[in-house]
């Protein structure tokens, strides 16, 4: 037997919505019969942006097109606030 058998087969993946990701209900199913609506291609619906810090640190921001809601950054926040508590401590000590 097979071991690997039992895991769901490879997929497209689609991401959960805010709305059911919050404990909400999904939006409602197209009325029977209706046609569905069309899906956009992944490079109309996110957007990246890139920038530099001062640093020179570059970032890199998946933005939703449709909602304008950040996505992920990379590096994520809460890793540039540490990397720069790091800097200024090292900063105050040679100082």
């Amino acid at each position: 037997m097979d071991p690997l058998s039992t895991l769901p087969q490879p997929g497209q993946v689609r991401a959960v919505p805010p709305v059911v990701a919050a404990g909400g209900r999904a939006a409602s199913e197209p009325a029977p019969g209706s046609a569905p609506e069309p899906v956009a291609p992944p490079s109309a619906r996110v957007g990246v942006e890139y920038s530099h810090r001062s640093d020179g640190l570059q970032q890199m921001t998946f933005i939703d097109m449709r909602t304008g809601v950040v996505i992920s950054q990379t590096p994520p926040p809460q890793v540039l606030a540490v990397v720069d508590s790091i800097v200024a401590a090292i900063r105050q000590r040679e100082a």
